[in-house]
């Protein structure tokens, strides 16, 4: 099975929510819905509250790396990323990816990617008025018609248990992608400048995604 690995890293819109409500009430006014209805408020301030959720949820989030990659013919990992601090070009620059990958036999793959990665892609395309790709849209297909292996379901099965990908490259003796920093750090990691480390980041999430699907699916 060939397998086209991707991840994405998302951040806040802005740094903090005093930024947000200052520079976007109407957006910062619906944060604070949210805050409250989750019951947030009953372990963080609005503020800890946005910089720890804003980047997961599409609504506050932006894209702000997607890492990709492959195994060559002679069984070497290929990886690339579209990175910075422009979403619309990040997405749009994979869509036009996507557009050449649907015509090979390549699967989209990665950890959790029909949950969170493909969806928030979708809806950003839509944000920015990009038609998706084939490959990427989901909506009105039949199982057998999707070109996604998603790791996650996969690995679990029907087992009672949920796995976290770390786990996973733990039990097959994979080198973790998390050694120096994880999800969790890339808001802070993007507003303090540092895009680079989380591009290596990402790009070590679609390397273990590579060598998992080697074992899983070879």
């Amino acid at each position: 099975m060939e397998l086209f690995a991707f991840d994405i890293e998302c951040c806040g819109q802005y740094p903090d929510y005093d930024t947000f409500l200052r520079e976007d009430e109407r957006g910062a006014n619906l944060f604070k819905k949210k805050f409250l209805k989750m019951g947030w408020d009953q372990k963080w301030s609005i503020d800890d509250a946005y910089i720890q959720n804003a980047g997961i949820i599409t609504t506050y989030g932006k894209i702000c790396c997607i890492s990709f990659g492959y195994v060559d013919n002679n069984g070497n990992n290929q990886i690339k990323s579209f990175w910075g601090e422009d979403e619309k070009e990040i997405v749009n620059d994979f869509n036009e990816l996507l557009k050449k990958i649907e015509l090979k036999n390549f699967n989209l793959s990665g950890f959790r990617v029909f949950h969170y990665d493909i969806p928030f892609i979708l809806h950003k395309l839509h944000k920015w008025g990009i038609k998706p790709a084939n490959m990427i849209y989901m909506y009105d297909k039949k199982p057998w018609d999707l070109r996604v292996v998603d790791i996650a379901d996969d690995w679990k099965g029907k087992f009672a248990w949920a796995y976290s990908f770390d786990e996973v490259c733990y039990e097959l003796g994979i080198e973790s992608p998390k050694d120096n920093m994880d999800g969790s750090d890339v808001h802070r990691y993007y507003w303090e400048g540092k895009l680079e480390d989380i591009k290596r980041y990402c790009e070590k999430d679609v390397n273990s995604t590579l060598e998992v699907g080697k074992v899983l699916y070879k």
